[in-house]
């Protein structure tokens, strides 16, 4: 019997250590995060909770042409993510509501698909702070050199804003997509 009381402590012992073990490695996997700020012409501020190691700059092709914010890896270009900053000039009420959101994603892949591996687009849902949004996956059938396999688009409201974002990515499954599509949930318009 003290035999068999000494295995099983020297088990659950072992266990423990391994789940202690498992639980930091998870931890040191998952990247830390920080909420970058972009100022919105107008329109206040962006707030966007990315990983630390993202590098962002704000492309601004023309003074009154909206912002793209652009965010690369940290080393080598295993990804890219644009994310424009849309509002109406006119004040439309609804410009960025949900059913107007889906319609524009929906229109901008079905113009995507004479080069996709995908004979149609399958939109997902992403449900942030006051606003639903969606997006979808596409394969590019014959990616010249150098560029990248997987696109992932979508857009969602954000106060009275309109995120459109494109995620250009290598690896179908990348953490870049499930990284941007948090940013994109938790995005907040801010007033300064």
């Amino acid at each position: 019997m003290r035999m068999t009381r000494k295995r099983i402590e020297s088990i659950v012992v072992t266990t423990l250590i391994g789940i202690f073990i498992g639980t930091g490695n998870l931890l040191l996997a998952a990247e830390q995060k920080a909420i970058k700020k972009y100022p919105v012409p107008e329109h206040g501020g962006l707030e966007l909770n990315v990983p630390t190691s993202w590098k962002g700059k704000v492309h601004k092709p023309q003074e009154n042409m909206p912002p793209t914010v652009i965010f690369d890896p940290a080393k080598g270009n295993d990804f890219e993510v644009l994310i424009t900053v849309l509002w109406s000039k006119t004040g439309e009420q609804g410009f960025n509501s949900q059913d107007n959101v889906r319609t524009l994603v929906e229109k901008e892949g079905q113009k995507l698909l004479p080069n996709a591996v995908e004979t149609k687009i399958v939109l997902e849902e992403i449900r942030g702070v006051d606003h639903t949004g969606y997006y979808f996956i596409v394969t590019d059938k014959a990616p010249n050199p150098g560029e990248y396999r997987y696109m992932t688009h979508g857009a969602i409201g954000v106060g009275n804003l309109l995120l459109s974002a494109t995620i250009l990515h290598r690896v179908k499954e990348s953490e870049s997509v499930k990284d941007t599509l948090s940013a994109l949930r938790e995005a907040r318009q801010s007033t300064k």
